[in-house]
């Protein structure tokens, strides 16, 4: 093995195949109507208006796949914030394109428009492609294969269950359309599971965002019909979000029949929320031969918070290397997701002080690797069986 510290961290950042299994690019094409080859501002501080996954901060930051998330927003927002719905006089367009139909039809859509997206990726520089669909494991690993300067490798999943419109043949059409993985929970109850508490004290203002989540409530009959149809299927389950008793069963369900994944998530041991993974999930999801991707924000990653993240997010990944071993940390930044990221981390962009801070940490070259991507695309690998 290679010491990290006897090699420049940018070959070893820009060499490495790096996989962010987590962002939403398409929400602030769909709710703002970004155009995604443009450089936006990325603020240090809570903006959902800041783009911290455009096309060119992916390609600075050295990202090679991106795991886009398309994400209908939940009803239960309005009943938790009664000032949202001025939106439906304020902007009447907009509303009726989120709320004004099914949850499933705005999904579909999402993905038509990250597709659209990625199809107009054209630098204006190269007249290359920035970015290219991989609506199969075939398709990506032709992706990667080709030279370093491939397009940017996106792919499709999909958060919360709500978006199935409680019909599990739906489900089947997400993953013939390429979608990777299924987050099962999000921020309400849906017809599959319950959720944990999903609102940082932050946003917990002038009355809205402070209902409770029940966490003695877990996975339903429906969300245990899911889970088989996504392991015939070779669709990857995704547990965030999910009460713990919920993420139990799933364990209970798959065991080590396909690779489980926690797709943006911290731990339980450094910050201890339900909605963060204790060390007995670490090790029953590198037991299915899945990952944990850290998240990329604050309130999640530390007891108390603070603008920097950088440590707690090397701390968070350096428990789950102890706990469940080197193959099964990813990341999943949830960018772009109306989160605040850590200051010194704040977009895609600025990944290399990552890896950085995992050499100045002491990994060896194959473990930074492993942590950048390549235990992501094993998952990937592994778990999506759409070619």
């Amino acid at each position: 093995m290679v010491s990290a510290s006897l090699q420049d961290w940018r070959t070893i950042h820009y060499d490495a195949q790096i996989v962010d299994l987590h962002a939403h690019p398409s929400l602030k094409i769909s709710l703002f109507n970004r155009i995604l080859t443009s450089r936006f501002h990325a603020s240090r501080s809570f903006d959902p208006f800041s783009v911290r996954t455009d096309y060119n901060r992916l390609k600075e930051g050295g990202v090679d796949v991106l795991l886009s998330t398309a994400y209908a927003p939940e009803k239960g927002i309005l009943q938790e914030c009664q000032y949202i719905k001025a939106l439906r006089y304020l902007m009447p367009r907009k509303w009726q394109k989120i709320y004004g139909r099914s949850p499933f039809d705005v999904t579909v859509e999402m993905l038509d428009i990250m597709e659209e997206s990625v199809a107009n990726s054209i630098d204006v520089k190269t007249g290359k492609p920035m970015a290219h669909m991989a609506l199969s494991v075939t398709e990506l690993n032709d992706l990667l294969a080709r030279q370093k300067d491939h397009p940017i490798a996106v792919v499709h999943n999909i958060e919360g269950a709500h978006s199935l419109d409680g019909k599990i043949d739906n489900l089947e059409l997400f993953f013939q359309r390429g979608v990777a993985y299924l987050t099962l929970a999000h921020f309400y109850e849906n017809d599959a599971v319950h959720p944990c508490f999903p609102y940082p004290e932050s946003v917990q203002r002038a009355g809205c965002f402070q209902g409770i989540r029940n966490l003695a409530h877990g996975l339903k009959s429906f969300g245990e019909n899911i889970i088989e149809k996504m392991l015939d299927l070779g669709m990857i389950i995704d547990i965030t979000h999910c009460t713990p008793i919920a993420r139990h069963r799933i364990f209970d369900m798959v065991g080590n029949r396909a690779p489980l994944l926690a797709s943006h998530v911290g731990t339980y041991e450094v910050n201890p929320s339900p909605y963060n993974l204790r060390d007995d999930e670490i090790k029953k999801i590198a037991d299915s031969g899945g990952a944990i991707a850290i998240i990329f924000m604050n309130y999640w990653l530390m007891p108390h918070e603070t603008r920097r993240g950088l440590d707690f997010i090397s701390r968070t990944i350096e428990h789950v290397v102890n706990v469940g071993g080197i193959d099964h940390v990813a990341i999943g930044s949830d960018f772009d997701g109306f989160t605040d990221p850590p200051d010194d981390l704040k977009d895609a962009s600025q990944l290399p002080r990552l890896t950085q801070r995992l050499i100045s940490d002491g990994y060896r070259v194959d473990d930074i690797r492993k942590v950048l991507g390549a235990n992501a695309l094993r998952v990937l690998r592994d778990g999506w069986r759409k070619k």
